[in-house]
């Protein structure tokens, strides 16, 4: 018999919701099956599904409650626990299904799989570039994935990029009263705060650290998810990480202009599907290559940054500055896979320069004391500066500075960088930086003398 494919799948659930999915079943039943439940669509999934049932194992992808073709409302964050029990429920009880179940996804995927690996037919769970991702999320990072993935009934891509090429500026100020009004589509409730996600990941983390399965973390250092995956896999009890440097729709748009440098490598659907299989024929599966060191290349480091990291200490020749920040001319944030212009000679950015080589793997830290009459978010944005010119940003950092100023310590985004000589380091630290973080609605100036920017020594460097 050849694998086949039964479209239109139905599973009730408890309440009467009729959740909707598409099985792919290998040539050879009983069978282990992987599940992956999304709101993204189905039909981006079917090859790596058909490549799966190839490969000996049943596949159920599924819409999640409240998109295309399931029933009821979509409720991010609320519902993919009993939704994804009896779900499981469904599978392990048909004549084709050996009993086991595989758990796979990225993005909002990967949530949903973690919220149902405590499923005592679970055997393997793969997370790629997990959704929420810790702290407040970036605006404009939010703003994209609601547009064209995070609400109503089915996704809208390229909404985003068309709305704001239409009606230009738009997305300008994130921030701004009113701002949510001005969309063509719902945002939900906008901006995002601490709180806005903040149940959610209480939820992943709990699930992450009660698993007993074999798990795969796949992130990549250019999403601001790379903290939350590698946080994951510290919490799992059996991980196998992995860090590259992919772009995908879920986290970041390469754009026309693209100065990032990502050499070639594993592809990241790629390690998710032979992860998958290998475990559901009982092996590990090997994965020579697990580190991607920006700068470097793919090398078989442990991803994972040192717990007790030894410090680099750089100081610089001026620490103290002041900044001046005009609501009218705010500096703007532009995305990481752009050129990025050298600042021109503007007061309301100050820039720190630490030239190559240099190398760090971990998160960055840059303490500074700020004088301030009004509350601001202070952002440092890690620059790679190429000799023929190219700007890219690498990370950030930022921190809330209350009315009267006080001591902020700037905690970058983990990453692995490797700097050769002739090339540098840019921190340049503003007053916000919109659309990505909100600036303030009226003048600033800040007082700010910066301590030393600690940078977390590579473990396998003297």
């Amino acid at each position: 018999m050849n694998p086949r494919i039964e479209p239109d799948v139905t599973i009730r659930v408890e309440d009467g919701t009729a959740l909707v999915g598409d099985l792919f079943l290998p040539a050879g039943t009983p069978a282990p099956c992987a599940v992956v439940r999304t709101p993204y669509g189905t039909p981006g999934l079917w090859p790596e599904a058909a490549a799966l049932a190839e490969a000996g194992v049943a596949v159920l992808v599924q819409d999640v409650r409240g998109r295309h073709r399931s029933g009821g409302a979509f409720r991010p964050g609320a519902d993919e626990g009993p939704d994804g029990a009896a779900t499981l429920d469904w599978v392990a009880a048909r004549s084709w299904s050996d009993g086991r179940v595989l758990l796979g996804g990225t993005g909002y995927e990967a949530f949903a799989a973690w919220c149902t690996a405590a499923h005592p037919s679970v055997r393997a769970v793969a997370s790629r570039q997990p959704w929420p991702m810790d702290g407040v999320p970036a605006l404009d990072d939010e703003l994209w994935w609601r547009i064209e993935f995070g609400t109503g009934r089915t996704v809208r891509p390229g909404l985003y990029d068309l709305v704001t090429a239409f009606s230009g500026g738009l997305d300008a100020d994130p921030a701004s009263p009113g701002f949510a009004e001005r969309w063509p589509v719902p945002l939900g409730p906008w901006p995002p705060t601490p709180d806005t996600w903040r149940e959610a990941s209480r939820l992943v983390t709990r699930a992450v650290r009660a698993a007993t399965a074999p798990t795969l973390h796949l992130g990549s250092w250019y999403c601001r998810s790379a903290r939350t995956t590698l946080r994951h896999a510290r919490l799992a009890a059996e991980p196998t990480v992995i860090m590259g440097g992919w772009a995908s729709p879920l986290t970041h748009r390469l754009q026309p202009e693209c100065a990032l440098d990502v050499p070639d490598g594993p592809d990241a659907a790629d390690l998710m599907l032979n992860w998958l299989a290998a475990r559901a024929h009982g092996e590990k599966g090997n994965v020579p290559e697990r580190c991607l060191v920006l700068g470097e290349g793919w090398t078989g480091r442990d991803p994972l940054p040192s717990s007790r990291p030894v410090h680099r200490s750089h100081t610089f020749p001026a620490p103290h500055a002041v900044l001046r920040h005009d609501p009218a001319r705010p500096f703007g944030s532009l995305p990481h896979s752009a050129d990025l212009g050298a600042p021109a000679d503007r007061p309301d950015v100050v820039r720190l320069t630490v030239p190559g080589p240099l190398a760090w793997h971990g998160s960055a830290r840059l303490a500074a004391d700020v004088t301030a009459k009004e509350p601001v978010e202070l952002v440092a944005t890690f620059v790679h500066a190429r000799p023929d010119g190219v700007r890219t940003r690498i990370t950030d950092a930022s921190a809330p500075v209350p009315a009267g100023g006080g001591r902020v310590d700037l905690q970058a985004e983990p990453t692995a960088v490797s700097l050769p000589e002739g090339h540098a380091l840019h921190v340049e630290v503003t007053a916000g930086r919109p659309p990505r973080r909100p600036a303030p609605p009226v003048p600033v100036e800040l007082g700010i003398e910066f301590g030393p920017l600690l940078l977390p020594r590579p473990e396998d460097q003297p």
